[in-house]
Parts: structure tokens; C-alpha cells; sequence
């Protein structure tokens, strides 16, 4: 029986010449793959519908067996109104999508996850100012993913990236932020998009924090390849 499915595009690959492997992170369901017929001409084309992390909807029976799901009726369910106009979101689209493409697993399902990004992509085409984006959106993935920085009751000095928590020393070890980089990290935690796109941060700052966060999930994700993208944030904000 087929079903209404709500998806954000993770990754395309060529299968033939008229067909396509999509990997589509879905409510419910989690990342699956799936099999598209990418059309012969302009007008019968899907190929618009598929760029990353858009927001999609299409009915499929979701075979439990089958590694390669069908799709019908695709169609964009939320229409960008800036991203693919602003060189600043659509870098942040495209180096959201590599790290997440590059650290969840085939069939892994996560609702929480789904939701706060089909929103949090929606906010970022709403943002009158994106430049803390990826900070805030990464900070909220370690949430998801089960190690989201926990400050000390203490002093919360340097954050111990080995960790995931706020310490009063310096660590022995080199994986840590500086008292900058961490006060500047415990004042995101907890915090919605709105209060953090107001942040003020130097482009300096923001840079060696990005780098930080990278890091970070790398240690806890030791499986996470190198962010080609992340030279590309670099240009545009730094």
C-alpha cells in the first residue's frame, strides 16, 4: 500500500541514462534509497526537484526488503525563496548536506533529527543574516547524534573535545577550544536560531570555531571523512 512521504534530498548518483539513485533521509522510515526515472526532456525532468537537502514529498509503498524503493508523484513540498539565489545559504546547504551524508548510515532513522531539519531549513531560507548558521545547525546535529557539549558546574574554561564537556583546566591532550572559542560555544548551548543569528562574531573567530566543531564531530564519528566543502564556507564567510 502506498503512503505519503515527506523527505530532505541527501545524495544523487547515475544509474543508467534515464535513471538515478537518490539517497532521501525520510520521516519515519529514516535514509533510503530509491530508484527515479530522471525523464528525457526539460519539461519531464526531475532533476530540479533533486538538489540537496530540498524538501520533497511522493508517495512510495516502502517495501521492507527492497534496497531500492519506487517513487511516484514526486514534487518539492516547501520552494525555496532565497537559498539558491544567496552564495552564502547555498554554501551552507551544501556543506550541511556532506556532513550529514557523510555520518548517517543507510535505514538510519531518527525523527527528531528529521524534524529539526526540514525546520532548520526553512529558517535558513528565511534568515535575513546566515553567517552563524552552520554553527548553530552543526551544534544542533551533536544533539541528535548523542554527544551535544555539557557544560560544568565550575568554571567552564576550555571545551575538552574528547569529552564533549566544559572543563576548568587546560587539557592535557590538544584536542580542546581555547577560553574564546569555548565562552563563545557556551553561549550558543541551548539557544534558538534567532538569538543566535544575532551573535556577533569576527570572521576570524567563526572560521577557527567551524574548524573546532569539524573536529569535534570527527572525534566522536571516527568513521567521518574529510568536509571537501568546508574551504568553500571558509571563502564565502571568512
Amino acid at each position: 500500500m502506498e503512503t505519503t512521504v515527506r523527505g530532505i534530498v541527501m545524495h544523487t548518483i547515475r544509474y543508467t541514462d534515464s535513471n538515478l539513485i537518490v539517497r532521501i533521509m525520510t520521516s519515519h522510515f529514516g535514509l533510503k534509497s530509491f530508484l527515479i526515472r530522471t525523464g528525457k526532456t526539460q519539461k519531464t525532468s526531475v532533476l530540479h526537484l533533486l538538489q540537496p537537502l530540498s524538501l520533497i514529498e511522493f508517495e512510495s509503498s516502502m517495501k521492507e526488503n527492497s534496497q531500492l524503493q519506487k517513487i511516484k508523484n514526486l514534487r518539492i513540498a516547501h520552494p525555496w525563496q532565497t537559498i539558491p539565489f544567496n552564495p552564502g545559504k547555498s554554501a551552507i546547504v551544501l556543506f550541511i548536506n556532506e556532513v550529514l551524508y557523510k555520518t548517517i548510515p543507510d535505514d538510519y532513522a531518527n525523527d527528531r533529527l528529521f524534524h529539526f531539519l526540514w525546520n532548520a531549513l526553512i529558517l535558513l531560507d528565511d534568515s535575513f543574516d546566515e553567517k552563524n548558521f552552520h554553527l548553530w545547525c552543526l551544534l544542533e546535529i551533536t544533539r541528535h547524534y548523542g554527544f551535544y557539549p555539557q557544560p560544568d558546574e565550575g568554571r567552564n574554561l576550555y571545551f575538552d573535545l574528547q569529552q564533549g564537556t566544559f572543563v576548568n583546566v587546560k587539557p592535557l591532550h590538544s584536542s580542546f577550544m581555547n577560553e574564546e572559542e569555548s565562552d563563545r560555544l557556551l553561549c550558543m548551548l541551548d539557544k534558538e536560531w534567532p538569538q543566535v543569528q544575532n551573535e556577533q562574531l569576527h570572521s576570524s573567530l567563526r572560521k577557527s570555531l567551524l574548524e573546532q566543531m569539524v573536529l569535534y564531530i570527527r572525534i566522536h564519528l571516527e568513521n567521518l571523512r574529510e568536509i571537501k566543502s568546508l574551504h568553500v564556507l571558509h571563502e564565502v564567510f571568512h
